[in-house]
């Protein structure tokens, strides 16, 4: 029988509403998770992630819209890898053959995780942009289905949603670099149910370049986040936002079976 994570609880807390757990196999924060913890997502909160640091709580079932991101991650970046004068607008290179795309090293060589060397903060990059040979950005693929939360005041596609800026930002701090290229693929709902046939190409595909952001406070906030919840053993609050109970629902679920 595989191990089941809700064996960790000590104790679900009604009254204090938090989740009591054992310590011995925490998880680090990993881009995903900066948004949540400092409460910029609104797709997860500080109690979900708590929950899964922990390894209380697996994450998010596959949905479609998680299965397209895989799906296509690696067909975005070879649209820009096979072509990388994409790149060079973004980039403010007026030479495409300076510019290359660096694959990521493949999750199962390392562990699900390409920053060992760091304790508390890891996650996986979807790869990086060479100029002259050596790294220069972050490659961060995404897809939405979302075009106008890109848009800004003129009608561009230039903004970056908080928690993706947090996310890829915490991973060139990582890696030691200061910019990020977002490729960003944009599907229709019905390109959900067929994303085998979706294929990238100007009219639905932009690339963003940015500054990372400065990372150092975010950074020291999760770690003190961390240092007192996560090893201390407890969670934050659980709300009643929905997101929360979800997890919580899953939580208790366990607790009837013993």
């Amino acid at each position: 029988m595989a191990f089941d994570g809700r064996a960790g609880i000590v104790d679900i807390d009604d009254e204090e509403r938090t989740v009591i757990f054992d310590t011995y196999r925490l998880k680090k924060i990993t881009g995903t998770r900066v948004g949540p913890i400092l409460g910029m997502s609104e797709f997860s909160s500080p109690f979900k992630v708590a929950c899964e640091l922990a390894g209380l709580y697996p994450g998010d079932k596959p949905n479609k819209y998680i299965d397209a991101g895989n799906a296509l991650e690696p067909v975005l970046r070879s649209y820009v890898a096979k072509d990388t004068s994409l790149l060079c607008e973004a980039m403010g290179v007026e030479d495409a053959s300076t510019l290359a795309v660096e694959e990521p090293v493949p999750k199962e060589l390392c562990g699900y995780d390409h920053f060992h060397n760091n304790k508390t903060f890891g996650g996986m990059v979807d790869g990086y942009v060479q100029k002259d040979g050596r790294r220069s950005a972050i490659l961060e693929i995404k897809t939405s289905h979302d075009y106008e939360k890109w848009l800004d005041e003129d009608g561009g596609c230039t903004v970056v949603p908080d928690s993706y800026m947090l996310q890829a930002s915490l991973y060139a701090e990582l890696s030691n670099l200061d910019r990020i290229v977002f490729v960003v693929g944009f599907l229709k709902e019905e390109d959900y149910s067929r994303t085998m046939f979706w294929k990238p190409a100007p009219e639905n595909t932009r690339i963003i370049a940015k500054d990372k952001l400065e990372m150092g406070p975010y950074m020291k906030q999760c770690e003190e986040w961390y240092a007192e919840f996560i090893r201390g053993g407890y969670t934050p609050e659980w709300t009643d936002d929905p997101v929360d109970q979800d997890v919580l629902k899953y939580l208790r679920a366990y607790k009837r079976k013993k």
